[in-house]
């Protein structure tokens, strides 16, 4: 997309920032979400929306990306098994969440390659609508700006802010942290080994 070669299946999915895939927020076009969906036109998704010609591709807002991953689940992975507990903190590889998560998602007890561990999609099962990795191996960029829970049908986030969400966890922490419900952010510019993003799009 980018005209660029080189990397591994995984490393195609890291080390990118917001500001990569859609470009900064004092660009030009100005870029701006929520207010609008545009991108310019020398990021990931401006010269992926003019290969395409589909106009519509996007990162998913923050709610749109938990409800892909839960899958109509309401458990703590998207397997649906009650059985994985959630006591509200952290916690190190004791089997509360931990051994729940070894079949679904890489994450700090199970990642065969660390301390640069993303791995290729696939390697896990995945949720009930054929979706890989939304638990663990990479977070994932979310549209809205971090702020305070959102909630409704298909809400958008806030308005401003400085640092945008990233849902689902990465190789480098514990499986609490993998949890469909869990929340973090980064800023825009941020690029990591254990940040990566999901595409969507508006089906016809």
């Amino acid at each position: 997309v980018m005209g660029t070669t080189g990397g591994t299946d995984a490393q195609a999915k890291h080390t990118v920032s917001y500001d990569d895939i859609r470009g900064a927020t004092n660009s030009t076009p100005a870029i701006d979400w929520p207010s609008n969906r545009t991108v310019n036109a020398d990021s990931f998704m401006g010269k992926l929306r003019a290969k395409t010609g589909i106009p519509d591709f996007d990162l998913p807002t923050e709610a749109q990306w938990e409800y892909v991953c839960r899958a109509k689940t309401t458990t703590v992975f998207n397997d649906g098994n009650a059985a994985a507990k959630y006591d509200g903190t952290e916690e190190n590889n004791n089997g509360n969440t931990n051994g729940f998560l070894n079949a679904l998602g890489w994450y700090k007890f199970n990642d065969p390659t660390p301390p640069t561990a993303a791995q290729p999609v696939g390697g896990k099962l995945p949720n009930a609508w054929g979706l890989y990795d939304t638990h663990g191996n990479v977070w994932e960029w979310c549209l809205d700006w971090y702020g305070t829970p959102v909630s409704g049908s298909d809400p958008k986030g806030a308005v401003s802010g400085s640092n945008r969400v990233i849902r689902g966890g990465c190789w480098k922490y514990t499986a609490s942290s993998c949890r469909s419900a869990r929340r973090d952010y980064n800023t825009p510019s941020s690029r990591n080994n254990g940040i990566g993003f999901r595409l969507v799009r508006t089906l016809p």
